[in-house]
């Protein structure tokens, strides 16, 4: 049977028998050794499932003139495993309620890193979609869990502030994985450049479980406990959902692409130059750990739309051929991209009477359409180059935008909802 305890929980185990300490009712503060033990791990886990998710994204090319594919089948690469993560992340969110939230991340993640190593060394390019999907419903343990292992177990002032650098953390991890992946194929194989980056993640999951807190049973804040009839913010959440994944469409959609265009005339730049156009990931880093503070003091109406304007803007930057410009279009669509998802990701657990349920089905979303528009874009690159991508990330964004004006200006008060400060 589930121990529940007021404070939330820091262990891995949904049950266990022997003794434990009772977790102080609070939750983890700065200042207390185990708060830094697990920013350390939730870093960790975010660099290496997100590495591991897109290492591929600057190989596509090579990918596609060894296995001869087009660009468009090439890009399902990353496609496969993003749908996988969308397909299996709700599973494991009410799984991990069961065998414990660091538990189902750390063995989510060992299991992507076998699936990589198999993806890496698959002879055929049939078999390498294969291993990719399997690798992103392993991987789809760390978005299921890890925003729940926070809110059960971080102090309810200092969860908007871990949530915010477990997310930039991400960030880091997706840039990373394209950087190393592009630098080490360039001076080896693309295949090697798989390995090396799964080999990494090994070793990150390796310092997550054992810097992860642990002790004490899985539980539910009363704050955090499902609220019966408390669903006026319904219209908000599915908005919430939309415009997380309208966001990603666009998003890895262009940063698919761009590996294309870098190899492309005029530009034909190698895959490890090339590679350092992802560096631009560092302004999301940045822009979503600053996101909550731009939301408490406009709203969220106001900064999603600010940040989708942005996009649009990076968007348009990169029409010249400029490798400048290109650079500094990618950043501003990164910043712009990132300071839409963290005020949405956020929403869509303070908009539904079950949290859990709320971050689950937003990830879904995110990575359904990070699915859809990986494909999208690589046909409009197939069909008119650069020119035609830009138009269909443009349309994307509109949409968005459409969606995101109807959301409220400010964040709607529900009952029961304690508000967090970051």
């Amino acid at each position: 049977m589930t121990v529940v305890r007021p404070g939330g929980a820091r262990g891995w185990a949904a049950s266990y028998s022997g003794p434990m300490p009772a977790p102080p009712p609070a939750g983890l503060l700065p200042g207390d050794p185990q708060y830094r033990r697990a920013l350390l791990a939730l870093g960790a886990t975010g660099t290496a499932a997100f590495a591991m998710v897109y290492v591929v994204q600057p190989l596509l090319p090579l990918v596609s003139a060894e296995l001869d594919v087009g660009a468009t089948s090439a890009s399902l690469l990353v496609s496969a495993s993003t749908l996988g993560i969308a397909v299996a992340v709700l599973p494991l969110a009410r799984l991990s309620e069961r065998t414990g939230r660091g538990r189902t991340m750390v063995l989510g993640l060992a299991g992507a890193v076998v699936a990589g190593v198999a993806a890496a060394l698959a002879p055929t390019f049939a078999l390498m979609l294969l291993a990719r999907a399997v690798q992103g419903a392993a991987m789809a343990a760390v978005p299921a869990a890890a925003l729940a292992w926070v809110t059960e177990n971080v102090a309810p002032g200092w969860v908007t502030r871990v949530a915010g650098l477990y997310i930039a953390g991400t960030t880091v991890g997706g840039m990373g994985g394209r950087v190393v992946g592009g630098v080490v194929a360039d001076l080896t194989t693309w295949r090697t450049a798989m390995l090396v980056v799964a080999l990494a993640a090994a070793a990150l999951t390796a310092a997550a479980a054992v810097l992860l807190p642990r002790g004490s049973a899985v539980g539910v804040r009363p704050d955090q406990a499902p609220r019966e009839g408390d669903d006026g913010a319904r219209p908000a959440r599915v908005r919430v959902y939309l415009l997380g994944g309208l966001g990603m469409a666009m998003f890895v959609g262009v940063y698919n692409v761009i590996a294309y265009r870098t190899h492309a005339p005029p530009f034909l730049l190698g895959t490890g130059v090339g590679s350092m156009f992802y560096l631009t990931y560092l302004a999301g880093t940045a822009t979503s750990s600053l996101a909550g503070r731009l939301e408490r003091r406009f709203g969220l109406r106001t900064t999603a739309l600010t940040g989708l304007a942005a996009c649009a803007a990076g968007v348009v930057l990169t029409v010249p051929d400029s490798v400048v410009l290109v650079w500094v279009g990618l950043a501003v669509v990164a910043a712009g991209f990132f300071m839409v998802h963290a005020v949405a990701s956020a929403a869509s657990a303070r908009l539904s009477p079950r949290p859990s349920d709320g971050s689950g089905t937003y990830t879904l979303a995110y990575y359904a359409g990070s699915s859809v528009g990986g494909v999208l874009l690589g046909q409009a690159w197939e069909v008119g180059a650069w020119g035609a991508t830009v138009v269909a990330a443009v349309t994307i964004i509109a949409v968005a935008g459409a969606v995101a004006a109807g959301l409220p200006r400010r964040r709607p008060r529900q009952a029961g909802h304690v508000p967090q400060r970051g």
